[in-house]
């Protein structure tokens, strides 16, 4: 039997519990730290935008009951486009209430039985459901801050030296998961650590923070990439469910000067999600008919927040 860690389910448990059920032939990809607010939740929701833009079908399934941080995302695109009587292009959504592996295989069965991609946002601290969502993870995406408070949970290093000392908990129980994996003859799970939230104005920090998690690699089987800049727009936008690609479809709101709508592209490309081919974003975009002056109301509301976020873009 494979170790376990001591605060959960030995990997053999998760890995027997996941492997009895029916095969899932969606690709799932998986947004997991035990560091919370990080940007899983905004990572997690570009890319299942992203995909659906591209044309795929996608599920995205948060399992945070409490916050629901990917499903009021979510929610707020589809309120957003019932105000500008537009229709863009969104997954299917749920939030799960019932935090247990067997709910969330019966929920991806039933609302993504048809879909090409399941995206999952696991809350942010260790759990039975946690486990499982990772143990059958073809992608499991870990975003960590640039800080080595935030990079905790994944490694430890010395102080001083910055040399890596030992693994932190979340990294130990992934990697628990990987090799009872390997041991029943399931593919190898693509883990990549994210550097999100990069302020380039922070360049000793972020020297110092890059010197340490370079040497990741060997000693946890994942790889590095960058994720989302920290730029104040990502938030404005993530607060009404749009990303940078959907700005041009909304109408009648007026051309944004905003920086980095290519960030989410270059992730998606390193994450190689779909088969390492970036399909050209289409949006789709139809309208319906909605009341003039509910429009309007809401037009203002955008214009009002995104005026705010060119004015801090550019002094950041």
């Amino acid at each position: 039997m494979s170790a376990q860690n001591g605060d959960g389910e030995a990997a053999s448990v998760v890995l027997a519990d996941i492997c009895r059920r029916p095969e899932i032939n969606a690709q799932i990809i998986v947004f997991a730290n035990e560091k919370g607010g990080v940007g899983k939740s905004t990572l997690a929701f570009h890319t299942a935008i992203f995909l659906a833009r591209a044309g795929q079908k996608v599920l995205a399934i948060d399992l945070d009951r409490r916050q629901r941080s990917l499903e009021r995302a979510l929610e707020n695109r589809e309120a957003t486009c019932r105000s500008l009587g537009i229709d863009l292009p969104s997954p299917q959504h749920l939030a799960l209430g019932h935090p247990s592996g067997a709910m969330l295989m019966q929920e991806i069965a039933r609302a993504g039985h048809n879909c090409q991609t399941v995206i999952i946002d696991v809350p942010g601290h260790d759990s039975p459901i946690a486990r499982r969502a990772i143990a059958m993870a073809d992608k499991l995406v870990t975003p960590v801050n640039p800080n080595f408070i935030d990079l905790d949970s994944v490694a430890q290093f010395n102080p001083a030296t910055r040399k890596f000392n030992r693994l932190g908990k979340f990294a130990e129980m992934v990697s628990q998961l990987q090799t009872e994996r390997l041991e029943r003859g399931l593919s190898k799970t693509d883990w990549m650590i994210v550097k999100n939230r990069v302020r380039r104005n922070e360049r000793v920090q972020l020297e110092r923070f890059n010197q340490a998690i370079d040497q990741l690699p060997a000693h946890i089987n994942a790889r590095l990439t960058c994720g989302l800049p920290e730029r104040v727009a990502f938030r404005e936008l993530f607060l009404f469910g749009l990303t940078y690609a959907d700005c041009g479809d909304l109408p009648e709101v007026g051309a944004f000067k905003m920086q980095n709508g290519d960030a989410m592209t270059r992730l998606l490309g390193e994450m190689d999600v779909l088969d390492g081919h970036i399909a050209a974003s289409t949006s789709g975009t139809t309208r319906v008919r909605r009341p003039a002056q509910s429009m309007q109301r809401y037009r203002q509301s955008l214009r009002s927040h995104f005026g705010v976020t060119e004015l801090a873009e550019e002094t950041a």
